[in-house]
């Protein structure tokens, strides 16, 4: 009963996209995205609703060098498709395409050094790819598969292209290098600890779901709290998207009996892609930032469950991530 209590607190009663709460920066990407001249992006999910819009904003408004998306493989004629589509919207010719399969190992490793072989730094990082609502399975390498893809497979591409970010910090005073990860106020219904490490390594069948995508996106915002701590100079920061009706919005509806029973109401509370990603483009681009934080829309410091406000919380989790990526090492 209380993880269904989780799920209609934050369908419901969450956070949402309103810009004018109290507290709340006045952001338009039009006006407010400074130029990005001479910045290499990097986005993950890039192909879905938001990480393709993130890009289109950026690219039309900051004008960065590139942007690449990194997503599924696919065709040729698919992945030229979604260039175009972006380019076309953004005005530019700014957009490569990687493939990233974040359930797998191997495909992050050779995203990671596609990459590296055609940059030499990196701006920013946006951690925007996830999965949601899947059964119970596992990735290729037995980890349940929302922390497998939601969290695992980003934090082993963090890791791989960190000397990147901090090469950036480098190559001038003032260097700006951000982590921007892409997290959610579903992280709330995660198992009391946050993570259930004991299980993680299997399917977590007997978890439900709430549980077993909380924990995923309680990963996440430790991720952030690691890295900020860590490495003090890149600017490091989760968000919360808010409640945007995207393509997986309308994948829930069918699987769902809380998400259709809450369908009639969603136009209510929900908002568009072009609106939902203001907290993506905010957080890489505001000079109002303070790394460490979680963030809801739009640039106002969210509210954290209290496994997650666990000073301990992002040590463990670090620890144990340390365990699982033994080896892989940062690329060079």
């Amino acid at each position: 009963m209380s993880n269904i209590w989780d799920m209609i607190r934050v369908v419901v009663f969450g956070s949402n996209n309103d810009a004018s709460r109290n507290g709340a920066p006045a952001f338009n990407p039009a006006q407010d995205i400074p130029s990005m001249a001479g910045k290499v992006i990097f986005i993950t999910g890039a192909a879905g609703d938001l990480g393709r819009q993130t890009a289109i904003e950026l690219a039309r408004y900051g004008r960065p060098s590139r942007i690449y998306i990194a997503d599924l493989p696919r065709t040729d004629d698919a992945k030229q498709a979604l260039i175009r589509q972006i380019d076309s919207e953004a005005y530019g010719d700014s957009i490569r395409f990687l493939e990233l399969d974040l359930a797998s190992f191997e495909s992050v490793r050779k995203c990671a050094q596609q990459f590296a072989a055609q940059e030499q730094h990196l701006d920013i990082l946006i951690l925007n790819a996830g999965i949601i609502r899947v059964p119970p399975i596992t990735t290729p390498e037995g980890y349940e598969i929302h922390f497998g893809v939601n969290y695992l497979g980003h934090a082993l591409l963090t890791r791989l292209l960190m000397p990147m970010l901090l090469r950036t910090t480098q190559r001038e005073s003032g260097a700006d290098a951000r982590v921007v990860v892409v997290s959610s106020e579903g992280h709330v219904s995660a198992p009391k600890q946050g993570v259930d490490f004991e299980l993680v390594k299997t399917n977590c069948s007997n978890l439900p779901y709430p549980k077993r995508y909380g924990q995923s996106k309680a990963a996440l915002i430790g991720l952030m709290q690691g890295l900020s701590r860590d490495y003090p100079q890149i600017k490091t920061v989760a968000v919360h998207p808010g409640r945007i009706l995207t393509g997986m919005a309308t994948s829930l509806w069918k699987e769902s009996t809380l998400a259709r029973l809450t369908k009639p109401i969603a136009p209510f509370f929900c908002v568009p892609v072009t609106t939902g990603i203001r907290n993506h483009l905010w957080a890489a681009t505001s000079s109002e930032v303070v790394s460490g934080t979680y963030y809801e829309p739009v640039g106002v410091p969210g509210t954290l469950s209290q496994a997650v406000q666990d000073p301990t919380f992002a040590t463990r989790l670090k620890e144990w991530t340390d365990n699982a990526l033994e080896g892989i090492k940062p690329l060079e």
